[in-house]
Parts: C-alpha cells; sequence; structure tokens
C-alpha cells in the first residue's frame, strides 16, 4: 500500500509540472497571437491554473491521509486529474485548429 501511495503521489506530482508546462507554453503562444484570441487565451489559462491547484490540493490531502481515506481521495485525485487532462487536451487542440485558421486566412 505505502508504495503505491508513494508511486502514485509521484505520479501526480510530474502530471502538476507536465500542466506547469503546457499551460506556460498555452500563454506564450497567446501572447503571440492576434488580439482578438488573445483574450480567450488569457481566459483558458485562468481556468486550466485553477484545475492545476485542484490537483495540487488533492495531492496535499493525499500525502496526509492513509487507510480508507486514502482510497477516497485517490478516486477524487483521479476524477481531478481525468478534468485537467481533458481541459488541457481540449484547449490544446482548439487553439492550434485556431492558429491554423488564422494561418490560412493570410
Amino acid at each position: 500500500m505505502e508504495n503505491e501511495k508513494k508511486s502514485y503521489l509521484q505520479k501526480l506530482a510530474d502530471k502538476i509540472l507536465e500542466w506547469d508546462k503546457n499551460i506556460n507554453e498555452l500563454k506564450q503562444q497567446g501572447s503571440e497571437t492576434a488580439i482578438v484570441m488573445k483574450e480567450d487565451y488569457a481566459k483558458t489559462t485562468e481556468e486550466l491554473k485553477k484545475k492545476k491547484q485542484e490537483a495540487e490540493e488533492k495531492l496535499k490531502q493525499l500525502k496526509n491521509v492513509g487507510g480508507e481515506g486514502w482510497e477516497e481521495l485517490k478516486k477524487g485525485a483521479d476524477l481531478a486529474i481525468s478534468d485537467m487532462a481533458q481541459a488541457l487536451d481540449k484547449a490544446l487542440s482548439k487553439f492550434k485548429k485556431e492558429k491554423l485558421r488564422i494561418g490560412t486566412d493570410h
């Protein structure tokens, strides 16, 4: 159980670092886009930051719990991970399509 917990906590911590990188990339792309899209990028990156913070909070909670509480919090963390991953994939896909569309408008 303890090895499973350590492995899971490390996986979650790694995901959070990966999300930081992705959010920063989106922010960078947002600063290089047309003014029309800047607001959308800013809104999306703020939403992603909130989801990442929720996952970070789950990680903190998981570090301090054991037994049955661990399993329940793990389920919540799994949902937070899934939610964040879907939101990030959706944002990356949306902005990639938008960037391609704008690039072909010229």
